[in-house]
């Protein structure tokens, strides 16, 4: 039985919190919980509580710690719990930025698991999707593209904490809050790119310093292209995946996924075909939105995490991944910043002495004293 502490008692933390309680996660109990306000921690008096989470780290007595603080203590309760020997999960991003997040995996043993709850991975859809290309059926990647302007944000939602949408809180706005998982899929499925140009418009539509809304366009090693918008000052707004091969296209929009399969290569049949406006046959297939596409996957991926602590289990999101991620957010702002195409991998300590030449200039904003009771179970970020 692994022994779990629980740091952070926010929106996303309750959410796992309740999973963990209700026994969802074979082979692992909850144990000891963390968070500094004694309020939220009046439910778990069954458990050992801390209100300071370092006190967790080296008194409780567990085997694994799940991060869901604030982003900016990442990187040093990581540290913290890795140092002490404990298996750590730690919730996204892994850091606010590329250099923290290095210092956290060479901080992690041999014998440590360090998994990343990049839980959209778990989701059914983009499981099928994953098989589809992992098998080839859709050919050679030539484009990819992703359209989430589905994030709108009221500006109440930036005022219920401190840390939220600064560049000292989170390193970022909509690349590191609402986006970590949409980007995720997009190198878990199409590999990274090698070179990113990115614009990003900060406090566009929104009184904060950090960016709510982006448009970037990817390149490929071999030629394909890429292109990201996001935002969150759309109304409504839009979320739809299309990924084009030689071979096939798909397009994932609202949970309902088609997939189009192509008689034969369009790279072959471009060169071959004598009709001026021939086109390969094409075959069109629509998967059902399933029950199970809207169940909570969060769980799977503890699960997961459990069984690599235990079993040697292969990680779904193991915490190297987390490196990918914020090595493309890291080049969308850098770009910005520079005005210039970027080059991956990133140089993350240019990356971190820009960001923090940010931070210093960040000014203090004003804060509610209660937020609204956010409904975890349907979103993918905090």
């Amino acid at each position: 039985m692994i022994r779990m502490g629980l740091i952070g008692l926010g929106n996303i933390g309750q959410l796992h919190a309740d999973y963990l309680q209700a026994g969802e996660v074979e082979g692992c109990e909850l144990l000891a919980v963390a968070d500094r306000s004694e309020a939220l921690l009046e439910p778990f008096s069954d458990l050992d509580t801390y209100t300071d989470a370092y006190a967790l780290i080296e008194s409780a007595d567990i085997d694994a710690v799940l991060v869901a603080a604030p982003s900016f203590l990442h990187r040093p309760l990581g540290e913290a719990a890795l140092e002490r020997g404990l298996h750590l999960l730690m919730e996204k991003p892994l850091a606010t930025h590329k250099a923290d997040g290095q210092r956290m995996l060479d901080a992690c043993g041999p014998e440590q698991v360090f998994g990343l709850m990049m839980n959209l991975r778990a989701n059914p859809v983009f499981r099928r999707v994953k098989a589809i290309m992992d098998a080839g059926e859709i050919g050679e990647i030539q484009r990819i593209n992703w359209v989430m302007t589905d994030w709108f944000r009221p500006e109440v939602y930036f005022q219920t904490s401190e840390w939220r949408a600064t560049w000292r809180g989170e390193g970022g706005g909509v690349l590191m809050n609402q986006c970590p998982h949409n980007i995720d899929i997009m190198y878990w499925l199409c590999g990274m790119p090698a070179r990113v140009r990115a614009y990003c418009n900060f406090g566009k539509y929104h009184d904060i310093e950090v960016e709510d809304e982006v448009t970037a366009y990817w390149e490929y090693p071999n030629g394909a292209t890429g292109s990201l918008i996001a935002s969150t000052g759309e109304a409504s707004g839009l979320n739809r995946l299309e990924i084009a091969g030689d071979k096939g296209f798909i397009v994932l929009q609202k949970g309902k996924l088609t997939v189009t399969r192509y008689s034969e290569s369009t790279v072959k049949f471009n060169t071959a075909t004598d009709e001026m406006f021939g086109m390969p046959e094409a075959r069109t297939e629509e998967f059902a939105r399933g029950e199970d596409v809207d169940a909570n996957p969060h769980p799977i991926i503890t699960q997961n995490f459990v069984r690599g602590i235990t079993e040697g289990e292969k990680l779904i999101a193991p915490a190297k991944d987390g490196l990918k991620f914020l090595d493309l957010a890291g080049a969308m702002l850098y770009s910005t910043w520079n005005n210039a195409m970027v080059e991956l991998p990133l140089d993350a300590e240019a990356v971190e002495e820009q960001l923090r030449d940010r931070i210093s200039r960040s000014k203090p904003r004003k804060v509610l004293k209660k937020a609204a009771k956010v409904d975890m179970s349907k979103s993918f970020s905090r």
